[in-house]
């Protein structure tokens, strides 16, 4: 009897051991990663998850285009620990399964722009988590600036917040142009489940007289997978998304609404000379030296 409560407690300890140490034990054996990364140029595709390739039409066309802004969550992915770069195809991978698990892969009818960032490695400690997460607001509100600047061409425009994304949130809204003619334009901001919207009201700032309110809730959450209790995990853990078919439709609902109240609402804004122009082909006389019949209007770079 004796010999079998020994090899019950060894087994005890043992299990207690490796609950205790299952997760450090996994975290060294991914190793160190790079702990560097380059700043994103968000005029390049590859430090965008989604963008359009072909630039969609402005505000001056009708009806009235609206472009939805994803702030993507950060990567559970397994990875040594470190830093990921922008153009990480971890991040990327991470992002289209986020988009997957909450429907918006297929049938969210939007144009969607959604930067990437520098973000840590899930096996990372809580300072360089810190520090990394505080790159990656950054790196958002670098992308939001470049959009609003380069990409938004008077059209309007959602923000959708992924779980876990607040900080990243608070550097996109502080990126947003404070002029009336965007407000007008902007369709507040969508938050996930269990996020107490009262908070954001202020930083989200004033928006379109189109929606009642400029920060809702959605159906949007996120959870662990089902594990078993000995399984390791890393201090930032995967995670399951999860929006009950509902997002994909909210979304598009109020950008809908958004679109038909623009176009009801707000006078058309002229389009840009560029946009047209390098379309027209404009005919040049023909310009020739005195007593001559050769043509240099192309000559010397004219």
């Amino acid at each position: 009897m004796r010999p079998i409560l020994i090899a019950l407690g060894i087994v005890a300890a043992l299990a207690v051991g490796w609950v205790a140490f299952k997760d450090s034990v996994y975290a060294s054996w991914l190793g160190q990663g790079e702990r560097e990364a380059a700043e994103p140029d968000y005029g390049l595709q590859e430090d965008w998850l989604q963008r359009p390739a072909k630039t969609p039409p402005g505000g001056w066309a009708s009806p009235w285009g609206v472009d939805v802004i994803i702030l993507a969550p950060f990567p559970t992915t397994p990875q040594p620990a470190g830093l990921l770069p922008a153009s990480s195809d971890v991040i990327r991978s991470d992002f289209e399964d986020f988009m997957d698990d909450a429907g918006l892969a297929s049938d969210l009818g939007a144009v969607v722009y959604a930067p990437s960032y520098r973000a840590p490695s899930p096996a990372s400690r809580k300072r360089m988590r810190g520090e990394a997460s505080a790159l990656a607001a950054g790196d958002v509100a670098a992308a939001v600036s470049r959009y609003a600047s380069a990409d938004n061409r008077k059209r309007g425009v959602l923000i959708v917040a992924a779980p876990g994304t607040e900080a990243l949130l608070e550097a996109a809204l502080s990126a947003l142009p404070d002029d009336e003619d965007f407000r007008q334009r902007f369709g507040g901001v969508m938050m996930p489940a269990n996020i107490d919207v009262a908070e954001w009201v202020e930083l989200a700032g004033p928006c379109s007289d189109a929606v009642d309110a400029c920060v809702v809730s959605t159906g949007l959450t996120a959870s662990k997978p089902v594990r078993r209790f000995f399984l390791p995990s890393l201090p930032r853990p995967r995670l399951v998304y999860s929006a009950d078919g509902t997002l994909a439709d909210s979304i598009n609902a109020r950008a809908e609404t958004l679109s038909v109240w623009l176009e009801e609402n707000l006078p058309k804004p002229a389009e840009p000379f560029d946009t047209w122009a390098a379309e027209e082909v404009v005919d040049v006389a023909p310009i020739r030296r005195p007593n001559s019949e050769r043509d240099i209007s192309g000559e010397r770079g004219n």
